[in-house]
């Protein structure tokens, strides 16, 4: 048996990061590699996510292209906006950080009508799909949120994802009540740092978290994984990941190789608490699988990785 206990969907093709990413692609993926449960959760690179003044919005290049953005964009003077939360007067507000423009103001999360929208395009596969239902960072909405989704849904969904870097805001400070693990994203960007999820974490010791992408390898954040009792990890997008060595992920002199980031985790993270997942489109689950087949393993473990924790973690009942 697999699990993919990380992966995105579009909803429809308002997003600007691999907009062609949809449910059909989706299950697609999942059969092709043999996929026999998900947990997918929306692609955090949602429209409202990008400020208008953005050259990419306007731009013709950006015409037709499914990374719609600017890194894509090859203008003499690119204008990139960065959009994040703010909280004013009780209401989540999503604001250029650049120039200033406010997109929304709302009392409510505007991701409800998205996660729903991903609850209602995933339900005639709830027999090999539960959702992670993605939450805006802003203490507003937040808890009312986790309210509404576990009350409204029930066991229909089977946790939550935040990422601090899409939002603009540290995970550290919040609190929340919920009996549903939570999917963070970390990156070596202060804002998504594995220290902040780590804190996030010790703040909330009843809330089961998993940290992804491994933590950016930060041996801080993995000796603290395998301390504390509620913290889980996945090494995805591993191929991506190390491709991609000279960016935001990690020090590209911590690996040679995708398996290296696995067994970097490993010699500090007990095996009962790593999770497979592909971060799928920026991974896929055919070149996490080859990883992960590669890996100087027992089949005991890489059983345990696969499916067996991911099990136990989010309490499925199918196996």
């Amino acid at each position: 048996m697999i699990i993919n206990s990380h992966v995105h969907i579009n909803t429809d093709e308002h997003y600007f990061f691999y907009n062609n990413y949809g449910i059909q692609r989706f299950l697609a993926e999942m059969d092709k590699s043999r996929i026999d449960f998900a947990l997918p959760t929306l692609n955090p690179k949602l429209g409202i996510f990008r400020c208008p003044n953005d050259c990419s919005v306007h731009c013709p290049q950006m015409i037709g292209i499914v990374n719609n953005n600017l890194n894509n964009c090859n203008c003499s003077n690119p204008q990139r906006h960065r959009v994040g939360i703010f909280e004013e007067d009780g209401k989540l507000v999503l604001k250029c950080k650049t120039c200033g423009t406010i997109i929304l103001k709302s009392s409510i999360d505007p991701l409800r009508k998205y996660n729903i929208a991903l609850m209602n395009l995933t339900k005639p596969y709830r027999a090999k799909i539960r959702p992670l239902i993605y939450l805006s960072l802003c203490n507003s909405t937040l808890q009312a949120e986790i309210d509404f989704f576990e009350n409204t849904y029930g066991n229909e969904f089977a946790g939550f994802k935040f990422h601090p870097w899409n939002d603009q805001v540290s995970v550290a400070n919040f609190k929340v009540c919920t009996t549903k693990p939570i999917l963070i994203h970390t990156g070596m960007r202060n804002l998504e740092s594995g220290a902040n999820a780590i804190t996030f974490a010790e703040n909330n010791p009843d809330v089961k978290i998993v940290i992804a992408h491994a933590g950016a390898l930060d041996e801080n954040c993995l000796r603290k994984i395998a301390l504390l009792e509620n913290i889980f990890v996945d090494c995805c997008p591993s191929v991506f990941m190390f491709k991609n060595r000279y960016s935001s992920l990690f020090s590209p002199d911590e690996v040679n190789s995708p398996e290296d980031i696995y067994y970097k985790v490993l010699d500090f993270v007990p095996i009962n608490k790593i999770l497979f997942g592909s971060d799928s489109p920026w991974g896929n689950s055919k070149d996490e699988l080859t990883v992960i087949s590669k890996l100087h393993i027992s089949e005991s473990i890489k059983e345990q990785i696969l499916y067996k924790n991911a099990v136990r973690l989010y309490g499925l009942d199918f196996c």
